[in-house]
């Protein structure tokens, strides 16, 4: 067991430490990080979450968690995220990891609300190494964002001007906490504050096994207070969520689908941090043309995913698609979503079931640009996701 400083990059004022575990000094697992990495890749998170956890409850821990915040990270899939959150100084901050959550989003979220309601914070993790990770902000909208190693290397796979500018955008609408890992010199740190880092770890800051030091200086803690978050809403459906807040109009399909091509090119050109879903009813509608459209989409943007009854659970290039139950009261609804750090938008409509021709077909349909509905909508669909 030892402990991370985390300080605050401007000055290095301490703010907090981290209760880390690794394994024996000088052998390939001798870091945290190096034995948190081992643990993913044999599927063991879990386990060293419960020994993190059990490490948390000493004597030596307590004692640090009576004198500074006292941070102890636990992966989203652990059954401990679920558990109430402890009066106290110790914070056990929930990690949710982009990949996880793009690959089941209805069970990734489905966590992320649990852990909220047991009163932990929420951290998105892997900004700047996974290149999904920026696009996961406005869905998850997490209390920390924690930047890696790589993205102040200059190492990173992302869009490093596209990635600041999209925490900046968050962090100004939420009120986040950036934390930087990798502070390993002056140059990361500098470059962590550049992309919106506030406080950092690394070697510069470097681990002890003995807290004794820490315990003596002044303390200027990061906030605790979890961010403002998107209401859950009454309503289950893009059309009847954004209709509690905006009028029906009524219009044809030859129209709706110019304007719902007009959506797609505007996901496409605010770039690789925005997210699209779109809702099609039936596999149907969802044409060889349309197909071609959403994969150039996907190709340019974060993630592209589709929706509707007879499309198969695959991976079309870069396109997520998957199934809707023919009972599902979404069936009736076509509906385009685009959200990212800078915009957001719907277009939901409702079939009227006129049975006319085609581009003539009849539906009540709701716009929006306000980002909380958007948002609500984008849950709503995500969480049909099922694999």
């Amino acid at each position: 067991m030892q402990f991370a400083p985390v300080r605050r990059l401007e000055d290095g004022a301490l703010a907090g430490a981290e209760l880390q575990v690794r394994g024996p000094s000088g052998t390939a697992l001798g870091t945290a990080s190096a034995l948190r990495h081992a643990a993913q890749l044999m599927g063991q998170r879990a386990d060293l979450d419960e020994y993190k956890h059990r490490h948390a409850r000493t004597p030596l821990a307590r004692t640090v968690a009576d004198h500074l915040p006292l941070l102890v990270t636990i992966d989203s899939e652990s059954p401990l995220a679920a558990e109430p959150a402890t009066e106290g100084l110790e914070r056990t901050i929930v990690t949710v990891d982009a990949t996880d959550v793009l690959r089941n989003p209805h069970r990734a979220l489905a966590r992320v609300v649990s852990a909220r309601a047991s009163g932990r914070l929420v951290a998105l993790d892997g900004v700047g190494v996974d290149v999904q990770a920026a696009t996961l902000l406005s869905l998850i909208e997490p209390d920390i964002v924690v930047t890696a190693a790589e993205l102040h290397s200059g190492s990173a796979r992302t869009d490093i001007g596209a990635t600041a500018h999209a925490l900046s955008a968050y962090v100004e609408r939420s009120h986040a906490v950036i934390v930087a890992e990798g502070i390993d010199d002056d140059a990361a740190r500098l470059a962590a504050q550049t992309v919106g880092a506030t406080y950092g770890i690394g070697a510069l800051y470097p681990p002890v096994d003995d807290p004794a030091g820490l315990l003596t200086e002044d303390v200027v803690p990061m906030p605790h207070a979890p961010v403002w978050t998107t209401p859950i809403p009454a309503e289950t459906t893009p059309y009847a969520i954004a209709s509690e807040h905006a009028t029906p109009r009524r219009g044809t399909k030859r129209v709706l689908v110019q304007m719902s091509k007009s959506l797609e090119k505007q996901a496409v050109a605010a770039g690789s941090a925005m997210l699209a879903l779109g809702t099609f009813q039936h596999a149907t509608h969802f044409t060889e043309r349309t197909a071609q459209r959403w994969r150039h989409l996907a190709d340019t943007i974060g993630f592209a995913g589709v929706y509707g009854v007879g499309l198969t659970q695959m991976l079309d290039g870069n396109t997520q698609h998957a199934p809707l139950d023919p009972a599902d009261d979404m069936v009736n609804e076509w509906t385009v979503v685009v959200l990212g750090p800078h915009h957001a938008a719907l277009l939901s409509a409702r079939d009227r079931h006129d049975n006319g021709p085609d581009l003539e077909r009849t539906f009540d349909f709701v716009q929006t640009y306000d980002r909380a509905t958007v948002t609500q909508a984008a849950h709503a669909i995500m969480h049909r996701f099922t694999p």
